[in-house]
């Protein structure tokens, strides 16, 4: 878990003292939890079990107080400078195991299997029974062994983790409520790597879905002969005498015009490149719709005679 013991009698000899002011990153939680999420409070419930109280207290004040002075994410470890007691901040360091190319593999696999991962995790949300996706896959999201996270910090306390890494790791938790996909950077892999993954199979997914459907559909189906429909072949049958076709003309005029916008094509009149186009084809779809209205109203007059 650490690189220096957890010596918590040390706590007792050990005299707090007063950080000096700093003007750094501040928590948006100035009291009761920090986290608002589930991802976020499982991240700082893992440190809460490894620290003493006294310690997770002056962490909270910490982050409140803006005495962290930096975060930097990157893949596998978080590096920060706290303002202590000291003129120089301490360094702090967080490392998580990143998990590997073929976890990973599995992982996504896992979560390629439900739609609704791939839905939330694009709207900026982590799904809540994700960690089941990463247990079928035999890993872990969050660090559950002392081994997964390695934590350091330049300042005197011998503990690990003293007040200075719990500041860190306390903002940290905050990080993840904005931002999700941050777990998954602190494990290995990036936003558009997760996404582009889950698309991938997913894609392949719906492919695999479709060709089945289509082998389902191309089956024939036993039906009568087609020498014995002859008769009535142009005839809607029984199953459309209920439904009724009412032509009219559309409520905005051109749509489809207007969402594709002007063509790229130049046809030599004022007004620009497409312009001009877009009004032919204009002029030619309300002949249509003319057309069809006149002939839609001689066809009800002779249903109505």
């Amino acid at each position: 878990m650490s690189k220096r013991s957890y010596d918590y009698d040390y706590w007792d000899d050990f005299k707090p003292s007063r950080p000096l002011p700093a003007d750094g990153i501040k928590a948006k939680s100035q009291r009761g939890q920090f986290a608002s999420s589930w991802w976020a409070t499982r991240w700082i419930q893992a440190l809460e079990r490894l620290m003493d109280s006294g310690r997770l207290t002056r962490g909270r004040s910490y982050a409140r107080g803006g005495q962290v002075l930096n975060l930097d994410i990157g893949a596998g470890s978080v590096k920060a400078r706290v303002q202590g007691s000291r003129p120089a901040p301490y360094r702090v360091s967080i490392i998580v195991t990143p998990l590997g190319a073929a976890e990973w593999e599995r992982a996504t696999a896992a979560m390629a299997e439900q739609a609704i991962f791939a839905a939330k995790l694009l709207n900026g949300e982590m799904p809540e029974n994700i960690e089941e996706a990463f247990a079928t896959a035999k890993v872990h999201l969050f660090p559950t062994t002392g081994s997964e996270l390695v934590t350091s910090c330049s300042c005197p306390d011998s503990a690990n983790p003293c007040k200075h890494i719990a500041a860190v790791y306390y903002l940290l938790g905050e990080q993840f409520d904005a931002d999700p996909f941050l777990l998954f950077q602190l494990r290995g892999r990036s936003k558009e790597q997760i996404i582009a993954a889950l698309r991938v199979r997913r894609s392949a997914t719906a492919v695999a879905e479709a060709k089945a459907e289509y082998v389902a559909d191309a089956t024939p189906d036993a039906g009568p002969p087609l020498a014995e429909q002859l008769a009535a072949f142009w005839q809607a049958g029984r199953e459309l005498a209920g439904v009724h076709v009412r032509v009219a003309a559309p409520v905005v005029q051109t749509s489809l015009l207007k969402r594709l916008g002007a063509p790229p094509v130049d046809t030599g009149r004022r007004g620009g490149a497409g312009a001009a186009a877009t009004d032919r084809l204009a002029e030619t779809y309300g002949a249509i719709t003319t057309a069809a209205l006149e002939r839609a109203y001689r066809e009800e007059q002779k249903e109505a005679n």
